[in-house]
């Protein structure tokens, strides 16, 4: 038996290390990138996410008028967030000031005493350790204080660059919105010359857009019972420990929010809700956590993947197993656009299931 040669030509060999090469540079362009490529992604998400208002008003606008439609749109979301801002930033600003006004008179305080604490001090012979505790914390707090003001400048760079991307994002995603329905248009027109083909891959299409688009529709049922259940819990809590009445707006609105990031979100909106009344009450502060542990513990494990279940046609087990791999792969926006990504590959899964069964069937 002859051995088999396998002859291949210096044309083909030259192609494959120019495709190879094509590749690794297109990779290390996106790498060198990945911050643009990133707000264009997050821009693109919410893009489709508004499209549904955007259509709804520009439905009933006199004359469709989708601008108009994308305008108010935008305005709404703008609200909301900026709102949410609104509330919550300027309670830790105050409080923060009347921290640091009163932490001097606290220290002093604590170093007089009462008259059985200094006697149990000096009978315990703590006195000289506990003076240089207090000295510490002193000093500590001087040192803080002192760094404030380099804290600030970065603070204030940070925010900067924040709302630079944030109002690209929007400028971005306000585009796609407006003009996307012709791009939309033309890539359908110019490249598919088979009708067949071009409707079954339309159908395909619509079929991962519904998919996105009922995730924000299953997001927002979430974050509407979770932020009214905080506002009922911090109204309860301002009669019976006499926290501020002010508190439920801010705080229902930091958990609605954040309820629309799995995963990671209810976490940051209990420790922001929890600081917040904690400026005001340790007590009422420490049952509020577990009040919103407890019952969010029993929403996100129970009644989210099932709702999201429901809204999505997907099963609860593929929900949570897309936010795991979203966020070991691409962090929090991972995990924000993983159970999307994931209905949307098991539409192309099914897709392709049923395309072979058409093939087998007509064979």
């Amino acid at each position: 038996m002859k051995d088999s040669e396998i002859h291949i030509s210096t044309k083909t060999l030259i192609r494959f290390w120019l495709v190879i090469i094509a590749l690794a540079l297109t990779l290390g362009l996106c790498y060198l990138a990945r911050s643009v490529i990133v707000l264009i992604l997050v821009a693109f998400f919410l893009a489709i996410v508004l499209n549904r208002p955007v259509e709804f008003f520009a439905r009933i606008l006199p004359g469709h008028n989708r601008f108009l439609g994308t305008f108010i749109s935008f305005l709404i979301f703008v609200v909301v967030i900026g709102g949410v801002l609104t509330l919550i930033v300027p309670i830790f600003f105050e409080q923060s000031i009347n921290f640091a006004k009163t932490f001097p008179d606290t220290i002093s305080s604590l170093q007089e005493g009462s008259q059985s604490a200094t006697n149990f001090i000096k009978e315990s012979g703590l006195e000289e350790t506990y003076n240089s505790a207090l000295e510490d914390i002193s000093t500590q707090f001087t040192t803080v204080a002192a760094q404030m003001g380099s804290w600030s400048v970065d603070f204030l760079a940070n925010l900067l660059n924040w709302l630079g991307n944030a109002f690209i994002v929007l400028i971005l995603a306000f585009f796609m919105l407006l003009e996307g329905p012709k791009w939309i248009d033309m890539f359908w027109k110019n490249v598919y010359k088979n009708k067949k083909k071009m409707r079954k891959h339309q159908a395909v299409a619509e079929k991962m857009y519904d998919i996105v688009a009922d995730f924000a529709t299953g997001q927002l049922i979430i974050a509407t019972i979770c932020g009214a259940l905080a506002g009922i819990g911090v109204f309860i809590f301002s009669m019976c420990f006499g926290i501020p009445s002010t508190l439920i707006l801010p705080v229902s609105a930091v958990i609605f929010v954040t309820a629309f990031i799995p995963l990671f979100g209810p976490y940051i909106g209990i420790g922001i809700s929890v600081l917040l009344v904690l400026l005001y009450n340790p007590i009422a502060a420490l049952i509020l956590l577990i009040y919103l542990a407890l019952y969010q513990g029993i929403l996100y494990t129970i009644f989210s993947p099932k709702i999201q279940s429901r809204k999505m046609k997907i099963s609860a087990l593929a929900i949570l197993l897309a936010i795991v791999v979203g966020l070991q792969v691409g962090g929090v926006f991972g995990a924000i656009v993983s159970i999307p990504v994931a209905g949307c590959i098991i539409v192309l899964f099914r897709e392709i299931v049923k395309n072979r069964h058409e093939i087998a069937d007509a064979k």
